[in-house]
């Protein structure tokens, strides 16, 4: 099964339209959202797939953003968030801080054992890696506000190998 990771969408809704138009073209029904999606209008992009996300520090309005995700049948959570899916135990973390402060936490989250993937968003810089055999996954930023560049992951929950999409 393959999962789309998504993160700092910070309400470009051009760019949230064009990620989950890849992910219908490429039968891809799921997404994690990593933070800081913003609003409920942008949060509605994804209300057609199953969405499980977190609030990051940007996601001011979180009761309207939980009812609509509520509404929608999506899971949007404060982080971190874990899960289980396919077997694999997968923590949805969006960041805290620093760049340093936040990669030093999701280092620990890995080194714990507990997680097969932690994936994180906030410092809207591409980050794969391994680490006490788990996967650590910042798929970049999907705005493209801060590096110019636009990028989200596609998660094979099975193999777990991770392919960037740029776009």
């Amino acid at each position: 099964m393959k999962v789309a990771v998504v993160s700092d969408t910070h309400d470009n809704q051009d760019a949230a339209r064009k990620v989950a138009e890849i992910l219908r073209n490429r039968n891809i029904n799921t997404v994690f959202h990593l933070g800081d999606i913003i609003s409920p209008f942008t949060l509605r992009i994804f209300s057609d797939f199953r969405y499980y996300g977190v609030f990051g520090n940007n996601d001011g309005e979180k009761l309207l953003l939980k009812r609509v995700a509520d509404e929608h049948g999506m899971v949007i959570e404060e982080q971190p968030h874990t899960l289980e899916m396919e077997g694999k135990r997968i923590l949805l973390y969006h960041g805290s801080g620093s760049i340093e402060k936040t990669r030093k936490i999701v280092e620990n989250f890995a080194k714990s054992g507990e997680y097969d993937a932690v994936l994180y968003g906030h410092t809207h810089r591409l980050d794969m890696r391994r680490i006490n055999g788990a996967l650590i996954l910042n798929p970049g930023e999907a705005c493209g506000y801060l590096t110019s560049k636009r990028s989200f992951a596609i998660l094979d929950l099975k193999t777990m190998e991770v392919e960037i999409v740029e776009f």
